[in-house]
Parts: structure tokens; C-alpha cells; sequence
């Protein structure tokens, strides 16, 4: 296992590298917190060499390619910028590490959205009558909470995690209907029977959940795949839904920017203020 930094490794190394090699190692060694979002392509253009001549220069310090290099960069990036953190505001160790842990999945979930999922789903939710929001559940209140954002963006909407009740809203669904089922497992066996009868009634599917292969997203016309662990590609138990969350999040903030949406509100707005002025009449 290695115990060394990368950076120290660089250092260490860099004597023993070719002149082009030593140009992308300084570069890194320079900006360093840059690096970490780079791709082999930006660190190539950045170091002003070839993307084969950073493959080799990562070879030769001892990783198999830039990407295990980035990877072991980003944790020591991390971790420094924790234990900064710490010094600046001591006796908070362990809040740090949770809310360290938090901005990890954020970002985890800012480089794997597939953002051309995200948008289609923004648009179905346009153009639809009426979204029916499915969960089951401690995945209900997320629903509830993304069923109150759309009613206040003018969007009609159903929601609920009792499938007697969501079910039979499917049943009565119109032709131009959403349903959006929330589930991290994707394997929840009521919000699996309601997206089924969504898809026997030729209703729009669209699913919010961490596992691409499961039974809901098989079902689902659009799936916004959100994970807060990457590195696993198992299903994991867990009560925490940061990942599912920000991802309503997102789509509830791109509804809100759509002129479309604007307009709806404004017209709502005045017409609340109308109602108010004559009741006050």
C-alpha cells in the first residue's frame, strides 16, 4: 500500500523524468487543486504536451494512468483542505468529517448526472397535465416535499406513498400524465407495481434513483441515475438521501428559470392578489 503523497512522490521523482514529463509534473505540483477536475485531454493542453506523454509521466511515478493518479490526488487535496478546516474551527471534528462526507456525494453527484436526463425530465414535467409523484417509505416525504415546490411553480400534481392511493391516481390518468417514482433502490415493490401500471396505460415514466440496472429504471422512460457513493455498485442500505434530494432540488431550481414556468407563477401571483383585493372589498 502506498503511504507516500503524491506530491512527494512527484518531487522525488522528477529528477528521473524526461523534459516533457517534467513540464506536466510541474504543472501539477503548481496547481495542484486545479488538476483534480482536469481530464487527461486538459492536463495534456494545460502542460502543453501529448496525452500519451501524461500517460507515461504517470507511469513512471508509479500509477497505472492519470486516473488512478487523479484519484489518490483528490483524496490528499481533501483531506488537507479538512484538516484546514479543522484548525479553523476547533472542537469540530466530527461535524466536519459528516459535512466533508456530504460535499464528497454533492460532488460525486455533479460529475455523474447524465445533466441530458435531467433536461428531458424537466420537459416532460412541462408539458404534462398532471404529475403523479410515487414513493414508498422512508423515500415519501422527498416526494411530498418535491408535490408542495410544484404546486407553488403552478404545476398540478399528485403524491403519495401509499400505493392504494397512488395507484388509483395512475388508474384515473390522463394520456398526457407523468408518473415520477423516487425509489434509491429502484427495487421498492409498490412504486415497481405503479410504474408497471403506468407503462400498461402508455403513461410517461420518469425515475429518481442510484441503480441504473434496477426494475424501475427498466420501466422508466427517463431515469436520473443519483448515487452518493460511486465506488459502489452494490445495493447499500441507507437512510441518507442527500444524493435523490439534490437532485429535486436541481430539477425544482430548472423548473423555476423556464420562462414558461415564470410566467404560470406571475400569473397565479396576480391572480391571488386579485382574489385578496376583493375579499378585502
Amino acid at each position: 500500500m502506498r503511504t507516500q503523497s503524491v506530491t512527494d512522490l512527484i518531487q522525488e521523482r522528477k529528477d528521473s523524468l524526461s523534459p516533457t514529463e517534467q513540464r506536466i509534473a510541474d504543472y501539477i505540483l503548481k496547481n495542484t487543486s486545479q488538476v483534480v477536475h482536469f481530464t487527461v485531454k486538459d492536463l495534456a493542453g494545460a502542460s502543453d504536451v501529448s496525452e500519451a506523454t501524461v500517460i507515461r509521466m504517470c507511469q513512471h511515478i508509479g500509477f497505472t494512468g492519470f486516473w488512478p493518479l487523479r484519484t489518490a490526488l483528490t483524496a490528499e487535496v481533501a483531506k488537507y483542505q479538512l484538516e484546514a478546516e479543522r484548525k479553523a474551527a476547533p472542537g469540530g471534528d466530527a461535524a466536519l468529517d459528516i459535512l466533508g462526507e456530504f460535499a464528497s456525494m454533492i460532488e460525486n453527484l455533479k460529475r455523474n448526472l447524465n445533466y441530458d436526463e435531467v433536461n428531458a425530465v424537466v420537459e416532460l414535467i412541462k408539458q404534462s397535465d398532471t404529475v403523479h409523484l410515487i414513493a414508498a417509505g422512508n423515500t415519501t416525504p422527498l416526494i411530498e416535499h418535491m408535490g408542495f415546490r410544484l404546486g407553488r411553480l403552478g404545476v398540478r400534481n399528485t403524491f403519495s406513498g401509499v400505493d392504494s392511493y397512488f395507484l388509483n391516481q395512475i388508474n384515473l390518468a390522463g394520456e398526457n400524465d407523468l408518473v415520477l417514482a423516487v425509489s434509491q433502490s429502484g427495487a421498492s415493490k409498490s412504486v415497481i407495481d405503479g410504474a408497471a401500471l403506468a407503462k400498461s396505460k402508455n403513461l410517461k415514466i420518469a425515475a429518481i434513483t442510484a441503480y441504473k440496472s434496477s426494475a424501475l429504471a427498466a420501466l422508466s422512460d427517463h431515469v436520473i441515475i443519483c448515487k452518493g457513493d460511486y465506488s459502489r455498485f452494490d445495493i447499500y442500505v441507507t437512510y441518507n438521501h442527500l444524493a435523490e434530494m439534490a437532485s429535486i432540488e436541481l430539477l425544482m431550481a430548472l423548473l423555476e428559470r423556464s420562462e414558461a414556468v415564470q410566467k404560470r407563477v406571475e400569473k397565479m401571483n396576480t391572480l391571488n392578489l386579485e382574489i385578496i383585493s376583493d375579499v378585502k372589498q
